[in-house]
């Protein structure tokens, strides 16, 4: 069970009809809104202050959504948006009945452009009982407070080595997973494939690919410890 310090504590319900007036969205993301999401609170406010840790430039507040769901598979796209219409970093605990699932997504700053940001990539755990959903509060500031959590949420999708920034982290788990799909593709090609001279071919390929993904993940192996 997460437990966050009684001084983060927030407790404001945030009405669904606010994202439909402030948020560009399609319709099928509105419908999505409309009819998987019960509510949506605001339940927590990590802050410099709130937790008694050091201030950061890059990570200024992180809010806790706890989002109550009517089914348990939902159209993600929805946590996008809310992304976009709240100019902070957000940690999402989804709720349905009584199990749980934690969401963040890693996003960086906009280059010159203050208080914007793009999502790099998305985070998640598995659905669990409430007593087994756990979360550290972690970090002498609130940036490594928030980067502990992507590296909790995110499992063994993402290594933590010492020295490398989390951007350089996430950048390499992306590099090696399109690697994989492509290799996924290839073999299933091979499979179909009669012709011998086109299997070879294709073999040749995801040889090379291989060869690529055990570079990508020997980048980790080669980082000063």
């Amino acid at each position: 069970m997460i437990q966050f310090p009684s001084s983060t504590h927030k407790g404001l319900r945030l009405p669904k009809e606010s994202f439909y007036t402030h948020a560009t969205m399609t319709p099928i993301v509105k419908r999505a809104m409309i009819d998987d999401i019960e509510q949506i609170v605001w339940s927590h406010t990590l802050t410099a202050e709130t937790l008694n840790v050091n201030r950061s430039d890059k990570v200024r507040q992180i809010d806790v959504l706890t989002v109550f769901l009517k089914k348990k598979e939902c159209n993600e796209k929805i946590f996008e948006v809310i992304e976009r219409v709240i100019p902070r970093h957000i940690l999402f605990i989804l709720r349905f009945k009584s199990e749980y699932r934690l969401l963040i997504h890693y996003k960086e700053e906009y280059e010159n452009v203050k208080g914007k940001f793009r999502i790099v990539e998305s985070y998640t755990t598995d659905w669990k009982p409430e007593e087994e959903v756990t979360l550290s509060i972690t970090g002498l500031d609130l940036e490594r407070i928030y980067h502990n959590f992507v590296y909790q949420i995110a499992g063994n999708k993402l290594k933590k080595e010492p020295g490398r920034e989390l951007s350089k982290a996430v950048e390499q788990q992306q590099e090696a997973e399109k690697i994989r799909n492509k290799i996924a593709r290839l073999e299933a090609k091979l499979k179909k494939e009669v012709q011998f001279n086109l299997q070879l071919q294709i073999s040749m390929e995801i040889k090379v690919l291989k060869k690529q993904l055990l570079d990508t993940t020997d980048k980790e192996k080669s980082l000063p410890r």
